[in-house]
């Protein structure tokens, strides 16, 4: 008798399996990392429209607004001062002059500290009322990316 079984060894079966598993692992490791690229551009662009806005609010309402963003946390602070910028010095927690505390996307955080307050004309101060210009460095896993404020109050990031 002359028995011939069609089908495929348990050779075959695990090459194939080996072979989508590794298309697997590269396709996700590419996911992963598009998803980190985007959670850096989407806090950028937050960071650099929060602080257009912060400035909006300072020249419309004719008062002292800021923003502040601390080192290592994932949220910062939009905040007003009561009067002229000698107690603007916020920490990043909620408090009384606190407006809106705004989370940064999962896993990006600042790399430095950052404090500005935009007088009623738009210019931008730094918290101990001299020149506000500066940046703000975000990071995560991905890479970083920089807001720059310049002492004009313009906002561009890189």
């Amino acid at each position: 008798m002359d028995r011939k079984v069609k089908g495929y060894t348990i050779f075959e079966l695990l090459v194939v399996v080996v072979i989508i598993s590794i298309l697997a692992g590269a396709f996700l490791m590419g996911l992963r990392n598009m998803v980190l690229r985007e959670r850096l551009y989407s806090a950028m662009t937050q960071v650099a429209n929060d602080i257009k806005e912060v400035q909006f609010r300072s020249i419309s309402s004719n008062a002292t607004w800021g923003i502040r963003l601390c080192r290592g946390s994932e949220q910062y602070k939009i905040f007003t001062v009561q009067s002229g910028c000698q107690d603007a010095t916020p920490n990043c927690t909620n408090d009384s002059s606190t407006q809106r505390l705004v989370s940064l996307p999962s896993g990006v955080v600042p790399d430095n500290d950052f404090c500005v307050v935009f007088d009623r004309r738009g210019y931008p101060l730094n918290c101990g009322c001299g020149l506000g210009m500066g940046s703000v460095t975000l990071k995560n896993a991905y890479g970083s990316r920089i807001v720059i404020l310049n002492r004009l109050g313009r906002v561009r990031y890189e």
